[in-house]
């Protein structure tokens, strides 16, 4: 096997070479920044964790209050009758509210109105709830909206058929 030239030369003026060695001085700096470990303290990581918490948590309630995963959310983007449906609900929701405030002023007066109210309502409130699973099973049936609105009218008309009755 032939040498190369500058194979035979390096060999040949190896110590030529290796006169020239960095200062000690800068082996200590390499040595001190290569075996330097970076300390981080425990608050630091404290730190961190906490404000991952804190973003977490802030994420959550923000998507909470939006109500973007509801399901009332979802089915208003999906059906202008459930839009409908839910603004019916409010209206008499809030109508039957105030009308049983103006009746519980009369409970005093009239004591066995409570439980017949009461009762009647809660039938009222059952169908209610039954119409809700089937529209929640069948979203867009149209039968099933109308019974509830239906539900919710006749709610309010025996507040107001009671109210009419006691004059309080």
């Amino acid at each position: 096997m032939k040498k190369d030239r500058l194979e035979e030369f390096v060999s040949a003026n190896r110590e030529e070479f290796d006169f020239r060695e960095p200062s000690p001085e800068l082996w200590k700096k390499i040595a001190e920044n290569t075996s330097r470990k970076k300390v981080v303290p425990f608050r630091t990581y404290f730190m961190r964790i906490a404000a991952v918490l804190v973003i977490a948590l802030v994420s959550t309630v923000l998507v909470w209050q939006s109500g973007i995963l509801s399901s009332n959310m979802m089915a208003r983007n999906a059906d202008p009758e459930i839009v409908e449906l839910m603004e019916t609900e409010a209206y008499y929701s809030h109508q039957v509210d105030k009308k049983l405030k103006e009746i519980k002023k009369c409970y005093y007066t009239y004591p066995e109105l409570k439980s017949e109210i009461e009762t009647d309502l809660n039938e009222l409130e059952d169908m209610y709830k039954v119409l809700k699973t089937d529209l929640d099973e069948n979203i867009s049936n149209k039968s099933v909206i109308e019974a509830m609105i239906e539900n919710n009218r006749y709610r309010l008309k025996l507040c107001d058929d009671v109210l009419e009755q006691i004059n309080c």
